[in-house]
């Protein structure tokens, strides 16, 4: 495991401890946290849930048209129009509105129980997943920008093989897009959240 990559080590324990929550040995192994249950879980977590589902269809269409975009040369068509700007409307409309859900009312109180369980890692300030999944948020955000960006930068190019650089970097930061929203929303439902059902009490969710 790369002790030196914050995502792999969020939540750093002694050497002689269980690996943490947040740093499965694979990106995609099994949470070590105790599985909730959807219907177990506040409907607060619920309906950050319900939109990540929406989330991932408009990932997975993304993904799609993205592969047929590079294999096919950098040709558009209706389908790849669609599914592009499906995407980026989203981010642009509806992922600041679900981050701030996030970020407001879940996380505040979420990283204050991760500090005082021990859930973070070594560094200094300590660090917890809530950390990671707020610098993750803006990541992402500065991904749609550049992958937009070249997009239409791309457009705008006549030259044929100066065109195809540009839209190369703008199919490489759209994969970047896709790869990291999927690990993120995997590792808040798998992990962070039923960390918040095991730490935060009934009484103190319904006063977020």
């Amino acid at each position: 495991m790369n002790t030196n990559d914050p995502i792999k080590r969020i939540v750093e324990k002694d050497s002689e401890e269980e690996l943490s929550p947040m740093a499965p040995p694979e990106a995609y192994a099994p949470s070590t946290v105790a599985p909730v249950a959807y219907e177990d879980m506040h409907p607060l977590l619920q309906n950050l849930m319900d939109e990540h589902k929406v989330f991932v269809k408009i990932l997975d269409n993304f993904e799609s048209s993205l592969t047929e975009w590079h294999q096919n040369k950098w040709i558009f068509n209706d389908a790849i129009n669609k599914n592009f700007k499906d995407l980026f409307s989203f981010l642009d409309n509806n992922t600041p509105v679900h981050n701030k859900k996030e970020e407001k009312q879940l996380f505040p109180l979420l990283h204050k129980k991760l500090l005082e369980s021990g859930e973070h890692s070594g560094d200094e300030p300590p660090k917890t997943g809530v950390d990671v999944m707020e610098e993750e948020h803006i990541q992402v955000a500065q991904l749609g920008a550049l992958c937009l960006n070249f997009l239409g930068l791309g457009s705008q190019v006549k030259e044929k093989e100066t065109r195809g650089m540009i839209f190369e970097y703008a199919y490489n930061q759209g994969k970047e897009i896709v790869e990291i929203m999927r690990l993120h929303i995997y590792r808040e439902d798998e992990t962070l959240f039923p960390l918040a059902m095991k730490l935060i009490t009934k009484e103190e969710f319904e006063s977020l």
